[in-house]
């Protein structure tokens, strides 16, 4: 199973993934994902390395679970779940996501994955 490190970073006060050969602005993490950026930083952090997989572990759960609810010429909106989203929920006090947690990740996936997967799955996290 073939994992990929990703690093984020938070500049004036915004959430990037450092993904080579774009711009600041089309690295940019919004709509749900500088949420979870924080939460996984303990609000406190400025940047995290997430070892990520589109293929899940059969040996144990994962803390977050992406699942594509929907992907259009932009990006791909994922719904969020695993071990840890109880904890995120609770963590958010149901102020941010009435129906279910999702976040939306943009095009420059592409060059980390070549596509959309349907599922990403979040393996290691280090601050």
């Amino acid at each position: 199973m073939e994992t990929k490190k990703i690093r984020f970073f938070k500049q004036d006060n915004k959430w990037y993934a450092d993904i080579p050969n774009h711009t600041l602005d089309e690295n940019e993490m919004v709509m749900g994902a500088d949420i979870l950026l924080d939460y996984l930083c303990k609000r406190d952090g400025n940047e995290v390395v997430l070892t990520v997989s589109e293929k899940r572990p059969f040996w144990y759960g994962v803390d977050f679970e992406f699942h594509m609810k929907e992907h259009d010429d932009e990006g791909a909106t994922y719904y969020v779940d695993g071990r840890e989203i109880i904890k995120f929920i609770e963590h958010l006090d149901g102020n941010v996501f009435k129906d279910e947690p999702t976040v939306w990740l943009c095009n420059v996936m592409h060059d980390v994955f070549g596509e959309h997967p349907k599922h990403i799955y979040i393996y290691k996290i280090e601050n």
